[in-house]
C-alpha cells in the first residue's frame, strides 16, 4: 500500500518529533530541496525549517496532529487539523491549523497555512513564528 498524501504528512509528523530521530535527516528524505513554508506569513526554506524543527523539538515534551477534514486532488492537499502538544514544563497547547500541501517529486514541496489557537500560550510549547 503506497501512502496517500494525507497518510504521508501525518508519518512525517509523527517521525519528524520522534526523539530518536535525526530531524535533518527526516527532512532530507522527506522535503523537496527546494521546500517552503509560509506559516501566519512567516516564510521559511529548507534549511530554516530545520532549524526551526530542532529548536521547537527542544522544547515539546508530546506533540500530535488530528486530522478533522480534507481534500485532495493530484499533487495538492488542503487539512484542517487540530494540533495537541505539551512542553517540557507540562504546559499544553492545542491550535486549529488549516494548511495547503504541494508536493513535487513524490516529496513535500510547499506548505501554506493559517493558525487559530484554542488553548495555551504559544510560546511555550511551539516556536512562537509557528503559532
Amino acid at each position: 500500500h503506497t501512502m496517500n498524501h494525507l497518510e504521508q504528512i501525518f508519518y512525517i509528523w509523527k517521525v519528524l518529533y520522534a526523539k530518536e530521530q535525526d530531524p535533518k535527516l527526516v527532512i532530507d528524505e522527506f522535503f523537496h530541496e527546494n521546500y517552503t513554508q509560509s506559516i501566519k506569513g512567516v516564510i521559511l526554506n529548507r534549511a530554516e525549517y530545520i532549524r526551526h524543527v530542532i529548536e521547537q523539538r527542544k522544547n515539546i515534551q508530546k506533540i500530535e496532529f488530528e486530522s478533522k477534514i480534507h481534500m485532495s486532488e493530484n499533487d495538492q492537499l488542503f487539512i484542517l487539523y487540530d494540533v495537541k502538544g505539551s512542553n517540557i514544563q507540562g504546559d499544553q497547547i492545542i491550535a486549529e491549523v488549516i494548511a495547503y500541501f504541494e508536493f513535487k517529486d513524490q516529496k513535500v514541496f510547499k506548505i501554506h497555512g493559517q493558525v487559530h489557537l484554542l488553548q495555551g500560550d504559544p510560546s511555550d510549547v511551539i516556536a512562537p513564528e509557528y503559532l
